[in-house]
């Protein structure tokens, strides 16, 4: 069980990334999120962005472990004020970007800073050996459009989607939050795909790929992987992908890529599989 201690309560400077936050004001909201998410009693959840507890406290009663993390010191004081002795809420003290995540399975359920929501997606989703189960997030709506596009255009978004479903859920208008923002948002449910399309030691192989094949989505299959696959092998693999050469490569579905990652590592020698260019590992690390 997570202890909080007053104490260890520091003073904390706004990060250079903080904006205003909306803090959640809707109950009816709040708890269809947490339905959403499908928390047990055996489940440690993290609240990033927690602010004055929304979320954090209805999660309490539902989760073993809830960790809020939050950076604003006045939202910090109120959290700590609201904790009562024996409690499985521990505060976080911190920007989440700075925290270490658990390394047992856990889940997330926030109302998340919209100014660090790639940050905080490559945070969680980079890298398919951290233990995330699911997550229910509210966002922009715009980001939520691109996170879950079809077809899919953006080589890291393909990596995310290998290992996870990700779904939005419904529009949330400004009204639910306190102060109102000036866009929609969107609840955003995540979860992790029993059977991932591409194992978690390819990953930076299919990362690669993924890159190497969309640096233009609207080029034709055939010329976005002919650097990798030879002519007659691209025409077995249109045969197996049961699409046209000339299909944009930005079509390609999740499935499809797997298909087109397993083949060449079956078929290609590996001195032609696509290597992460410097400019193409940096927006991985970091894209905001």
């Amino acid at each position: 069980m997570f202890k909080h201690n007053k104490n260890s309560r520091k003073k904390l400077k706004k990060p250079s990334n903080f904006s205003a936050q909306h803090l959640l004001i809707s109950k009816r909201l709040i708890h269809d999120m947490i339905d959403l998410a499908q928390i047990q009693s055996t489940d440690t959840v993290l609240d990033i962005g927690a602010g004055t507890g929304a979320l954090t406290f209805p999660l309490a009663e539902k989760a073993a472990q809830v960790l809020a993390i939050e950076t604003d010191p006045a939202f910090i004081d109120k959290l700590f004020s609201k904790i009562k002795d024996g409690s499985n809420i521990r505060v976080k003290p911190s920007d989440f970007l700075e925290v270490p995540l658990p390394k047992s399975p856990f889940a997330v359920v926030a109302n998340i800073p919209y100014s660090i929501t790639t940050a905080i997606m490559a945070k969680l989703l980079d890298y398919p050996g951290v233990p995330l189960q699911r997550a229910v997030l509210l966002v922009e709506k715009g980001a939520a459009k691109r996170f879950t596009a079809v077809p899919i255009q953006d080589p890291r978004i393909l990596s995310w989607r290998m290992h996870y479903d990700m779904r939005l859920v419904r529009t949330v208008s400004p009204q639910h939050f306190a102060p109102p923002p000036k866009v929609d948002s969107a609840i955003l449910a995540i979860n992790r795909r029993k059977k991932p399309l591409i194992a978690t030691q390819h990953q930076p192989k299919f990362r690669a790929l993924a890159a190497y094949g969309l640096r233009d989505p609207r080029l034709p299959l055939f010329a976005s992987l002919a650097g990798v696959f030879t002519p007659p092998q691209i025409t077995k693999l249109v045969r197996m992908l049961g699409v046209d050469r000339e299909l944009p490569i930005g079509r390609l579905n999740e499935e499809q890529w797997g298909t087109v990652f397993h083949t060449m590592l079956q078929h290609v020698p590996s001195n032609r599989w696509p290597i992460l260019s410097a400019s193409s590992k940096r927006k991985f690390k970091k894209r905001e």
